[in-house]
């Protein structure tokens, strides 16, 4: 069987920068995986008013994953933070066994959430204290919240010089129109001394997913403080 593609969807503010590592250590972990592509979000270093929508977020990531799909790729999604509901609103139909995956080859066969937040359809993100300036939302104290068991010369030369903007909430946000996790099975990456998304949280979203749960002891960007044991994390959940 050939090795999957991997698709990784950064979660809010972030970008790709901050995942290579992870990559790097995916190809060490398994070597048979060569290919790694980066979704990043439509909205990220975007300001409102007339700013991309959550829509334009899975559309773009769709984007990304059809074109593998249509190749006859083996795809795993992994998406971190808000990069998991964002992830699984975008693969209608391009699942394994679904119409399009069919037609295709290729299919998704797998998600993996790092750390992710997981939405039903129909609900919305909820409310955040995120810091709001000039049309733009940030996260407050990324030093406590983001980086909290990372060297700060890693967080310095890998994230926080990318650290881009996100569009207001409430022009940003708006119903979850789809699950692919409710196609396909999912391995949930709990990272439990997170302090942007509680432990307890991510609890609730691994159980809404129905996914094979995996604990390991980091904060929030276990790419960057872990990225080795992140990464052999995820490739024991894909089926080589």
């Amino acid at each position: 069987m050939t090795a999957p593609t991997i698709v990784i969807v950064p979660g809010f503010w972030l970008g790709p920068k901050p995942y290579e590592r992870l990559a790097t250590e995916i190809k060490k972990a398994a070597p048979s995986i060569t290919d790694i592509f980066y979704a990043e979000l439509a909205s990220t270093g975007t300001k409102s008013p007339n700013a991309p929508t959550m829509l334009d977020d899975a559309n773009g990531i769709r984007n990304v994953i059809k074109p593998l799909v249509d190749a006859g790729k083996r795809v795993v999604v992994v998406g971190h933070s808000s990069g998991a509901f964002l992830s699984a609103m975008a693969t209608e139909d391009l699942e394994v066994g679904q119409k399009l995956a069919v037609s295709g080859g290729g299919g998704v066969e797998r998600f993996v959430f790092i750390a992710g937040g997981i939405l039903p359809v129909g609900a919305r993100h909820p409310p955040t204290d995120w810091e709001v300036k000039d049309g733009a939302t940030y996260l407050p104290d990324p030093d406590s919240k983001l980086f909290s068991d990372v060297n700060p010369a890693i967080a310095e030369k890998h994230c926080k010089p990318f650290i881009k903007s996100q569009p207001l909430m409430d022009d940003w946000n708006v119903e979850c129109t789809y699950t692919g996790w409710e196609k396909v099975p999912s391995t949930y990456v709990l990272t439990e001394n997170d302090k942007t998304i509680s432990p307890q949280v991510q609890e609730m979203c691994a159980g809404l997913a129905k996914s094979e749960v995996v604990r390991i002891s980091t904060g929030h960007m276990p790419m960057l403080s872990e990225p080795k044991v992140l990464a052999e994390a995820v490739v024991r959940s894909i089926e080589m």
